[in-house]
């Protein structure tokens, strides 16, 4: 999770970003503003290593959210707007992955791994048959 903090700004995304939102579940409203919009991110883990949070930033607005690094956690908001629950886990390959699920039904809701290579840091959206990859360089 180290290689990832700091700040990151967007290079690429795949085209089909608005097919993963409505895979997961996001409402029309949000999936066009999500769509439309260029968002930066910016990583922090907290001196405890206990809290990875991300923080994403658009022209709009900026919001926080915080994930523990051990165990699941409930998210106050979900970008579907229902109870989901997750987990973070770092891989031995420095893959760090976050997998959603829903709280009603147990079921996934998204994947999506994390990996910095040559300085940049590839995130691949997957929501059941749809990946959508991303791409972000670092910013100096």
């Amino acid at each position: 999770m180290e290689s990832m903090v700091g700040q990151w700004t967007l290079e690429s995304r795949d085209p089909n970003f608005g097919e993963f939102l409505q895979c997961r579940q996001v409402g029309w409203f949000l999936r066009t503003m999500m769509t439309s919009s260029k968002a930066d991110v910016e990583y922090k883990l907290s001196e405890d290593k206990g809290t990875f949070t991300k923080i994403t930033k658009t022209m709009l607005r900026t919001s926080e959210y915080p994930m523990p690094t051990q165990g699941d956690f409930c998210p106050m908001k979900t970008l579907s707007g229902k109870q989901e629950f997750g987990s973070l886990q770092e891989t031995s390959g420095q893959n760090v992955v976050l997998e959603m699920n829903f709280v009603d039904t147990g079921e996934n809701a998204a994947t999506i791994v994390h990996k910095v290579v040559d300085n940049k840091l590839h995130v691949s959206l997957r929501c059941k048959d749809i990946v959508c990859n991303s791409t972000y360089a670092k910013k100096s």
